[in-house]
């Protein structure tokens, strides 16, 4: 759609009808934009640009202030550009009135000349050159031709006459107009959205001609003739009366300045402080709906948050009006709109005391447990299922030094699967408590979240965030749905969990041998394979075990990312694009695994690495390198050095230089339970003698066995298998097995390497 000006602005600049932003916003086209050089007093020069500003019939001198040089500087403004004055002023310099423009928002950046635009007692904009004179001499300008529009007469002249009635109107101001009235509005931009079907801008030019009957004729009015308009009905319009118009909320855009939404307050936000170079300040966020689905977040800043934060309330209806649209802040609004409002001191909120059934009070969009496995972490998502069991509150030690409560749950649906629902803070003791109590009952609640955040730590797991809401046995019929069929099968139905014990493939999470991971060629598949193996750590790299990180909270976690040393004793992350005083340590640990088949290199990150190093990395850190205890360094170390665990492991193939590689992940760690893992290891054994029975040979040609205990020779030998292990052990590769005849019978395993030496013993 084509961009339309504000009509008659430039002759209201002029006969002081709109002296400021305030009045009037005004949407203008940049006929003329020059740099030159100002002597200051001191015979120094300071650049300045001089630009005429077009409405497309007529063109208004004016100066850029310097404060915006960079948008010309960086041609974001130039000739042609349409743009949206946010404050300026208009002066008066050796008779003539000149406009200085403070603030702008460029709406499009380059356009082809719009209307004939002429200067007062000058020729059509295709005749004018520019003039250079830097004493503030008339301007004229050259453009390309524009092209030439056939209007008839009569059309012409009745609307010179609807433009000198509507400049008597504004002679004489109309009472303050309603809550809710704001600016005109204005057409959307090519670049927008669509606007709705239904119209909320300026009557149709055939009945905008006409002055209103309720204001009296003045006397006939002489225009001056200069060439015609070329949108009859963008007039300029006086502050009316009227009851404001409701806008829907998907109908907003950043050139509808004038606006009023009918919406129902969905989720509001905690008022937070915050801390950033500019200075301190406080903000909070509401989320609003409205009858057609529409969904915004409005956030209010310093003294606004304080005039608004106690009158807006999760559930009530408000008419709001007097914002200003701004794209939405994606880390933060998950919302399903391009924008967000920016409320001010001229905001209105009015509530709507008259219940409005049109305008539900929440809005879901809710996605199986099954399809969390294919989203992206960090999505958004909502999310409904019957609440098996719950976890006790834990207190967790945030990076900043402060406590915050977690308690998890699992959830499953219809879907055959089941997800880890973890709470942060005050949801642990308001919903958490009540779905414990119950469980604790016998009863299986059912659990709509709403924005719940996917994260991958342990599989797929669903976070709660500071938006997020959390609704027990809601009356939906989802609700309903997923109770009839726990009822009817779901409670004797197994689920495969997403989080936990099982894959992201939807695979059982099976105990697996280390040589299988090359075997079975695990992680080469598109989605990564998860497995658990019970292995010895056997080898560490001590050199790098951690990195410098973000200790920034990027909503309820820390950055975490890699910050560089500044050289001031500051630390800069590129991702926050912040510097902090202190950074912190996180582990990132090289071990190299050993089982009964094989050895595999590992990588541990922060939570792993503190189980298996049983302290924290910084903590670690200081110990090497501040308090340079070698000794101290060297007994943890050894501490770790063949400890034996049961190991999460994610599989996944990477590209590293040109080069795949498989990469395994330490996601999970956890001490070995003797009783549990011996009788997994039985039972594992018997299943594969019964697979194995009907398919190994009887017997194999040179094999050695023991007749005399009674052994059939199936795929036995009498000969002990010998292992030579080393530190590091990759170069035997994934098994490292040497098998020997009879006369080996009876060899030890041994090794050699950078950790203290050990007899391992025979198999």
């Amino acid at each position: 759609m084509e961009v339309q000006l504000t009509a008659g602005a430039i002759e209201m600049i002029r006969n002081k009808q709109v002296k400021s932003e305030k009045d009037m916003v005004l949407i203008l086209q940049v006929a003329h934009l020059k740099e030159y050089n100002s002597t200051l007093q001191k015979g120094l020069a300071k650049k300045r640009y001089r630009m005429s500003l077009s409405d497309g019939t007529e063109i208004q001198l004016g100066m850029l202030a310097t404060t915006q040089n960079y948008l010309a500087d960086e041609n974001i403004l130039q000739v042609g550009s349409i743009v949206r004055l946010n404050s300026f002023i208009c002066n008066k310099i050796e008779e003539r009135r000149v406009v200085i423009v403070m603030e702008l928002d460029v709406i499009k950046t380059h356009c082809d000349t719009i209307g004939n635009p002429v200067q007062r007692g000058g020729k059509p904009n295709d005749q004018r050159a520019a003039d250079s004179n830097t004493s503030g001499v008339q301007q004229q300008v050259k453009s390309e031709p524009s092209v030439n529009r056939q209007i008839n007469s009569t059309e012409t002249v009745r609307s010179h006459v609807h433009v000198g009635q509507e400049r008597q109107v504004l002679d004489h101001p109309a009472p303050s107009p309603q809550v809710g009235q704001e600016r005109q509005v204005f057409g959307n931009g090519s670049t927008l959205p669509a606007p709705s079907a239904r119209s909320y801008t300026n009557p149709p030019a055939a009945h905008a001609r006409d002055p209103p009957a309720t204001y009296p004729r003045q006397a006939a009015y002489q225009p001056q003739q200069r060439a015609p308009a070329m949108y009859a009905n963008r007039g300029p319009a006086a502050r009316n009366v009227a009851s404001p118009s409701v806008v829907p909320i998907n109908a907003l855009n950043p050139y509808n300045v004038r606006w009023t939404i009918k919406a129902r307050v969905t989720s509001k936000g905690e008022l937070r402080r915050y801390n950033n170079q500019r200075g301190d300040g406080k903000v909070f966020s509401f989320d609003l709906l409205d009858a057609e689905g529409g969904e915004i977040r409005a956030a209010c800043f310093n003294a606004v948050a304080d005039q608004f934060f106690d009158q807006i309330v999760v559930g009530n209806l408000y008419l709001v009006s007097k914002g200003t649209l701004r794209p939405a802040q994606r880390n933060f609004n998950h919302l399903n709109n391009d924008y967000e409002i920016m409320l001010d001191n001229a905001s209105s909120i009015q509530q709507c005391y008259e219940e409005d059934a049109a305008i539900p009070r929440q809005q879901f969009s809710f996605r199986s447990i099954g399809d969390i496995e294919s989203l992206q972490s960090n999505s958004i998502v909502d999310v409904i299922g019957v609440v098996s069991s719950v976890s006790p509150t834990a207190t967790i030690m945030k990076k900043n030094g402060t406590e915050t409560q977690k308690r998890a749950l699992q959830m499953k649906d219809m879907s055959g699967r089941s997800v880890e629902v973890t709470m942060w803070g005050s949801f642990c003791n308001a919903e958490g408590q009540r779905l414990q109590d119950l469980c604790d009952s016998g009863a299986f609640p059912v659990l709509a979240v709403k924005a719940g955040k996917i994260s991958e730590f342990n599989g797929k797991a669903v976070s709660t965030i500071g938006s997020s809401q959390l609704f027990i046995d809601p009356d939906f019929v989802e609700s309903q749905k997923l109770k009839e069929w726990f009822e009817r099968e779901g409670k004797s139905v197994p689920c495969i969990s997403i989080s936990r014990e099982f894959s992201g493939t939807g695979r059982v999470d099976v105990r697996k041998a280390i040589s299988q991971i090359k075997d079975e060629k695990l992680g080469t598949s598109e989605k990564p394979d998860w497995i658990t193996v019970s292995a010895t750590i056997i080898f560490l790299k001590f050199d790098n075990f951690c990195y410098t990180a973000c200790p920034i909270m990027n909503g309820d976690r820390p950055c975490s990312k890699k910050v560089t040393d500044n050289g001031d004793g500051r630390w800069r992350c590129e991702k926050c694009d912040q510097c902090v005083d202190e950074c912190d340590y996180r582990y990132i640990l090289q071990l190299q695994l050993q089982d009964h088949t094989g050895v595999t290199w590992v990588t541990a990150f922060q939570e792993a690495g503190e189980e298996i190093m049983g302290m924290p990395a910084k903590e670690l850190y200081f110990v090497k390198h501040e308090d340079k205890d070698e000794e101290k360094f060297e007994d943890i170390i050894r501490r770790v050095a063949f400890t034996k665990y049961i190991f999460k492991l994610k599989i996944k193939e990477e590209t590293y230089s040109d080069e795949q590689r498989v990469k395994s992940t330490v996601v999970r760690v956890d001490k070995v339970n003797y009783s549990s893992d011996t009788r997994s290891v039985l039972g594992a054994m018997d299943k594969l003698r019964v697979e194995n029975a009907s398919s190994v040979p009887v017997k194999q040609e040179g094999s050695h066995y023991n007749a005399d205990a009674g052994n059939t020779g199936i795929g036995s030998s009498s000969s002990v298998e010998r292992r030579e292990f080393g530190l590091p052990a990759n170069q035997l590769g994934q098994y490292g097995n040497q098998f020997g005849n009879g006369s080996n019978r009876g060899t030890s395993e041994s090794y050699g390497g950078g950790l203290p030496r050990q007899h391992v013993g025979s198999f």
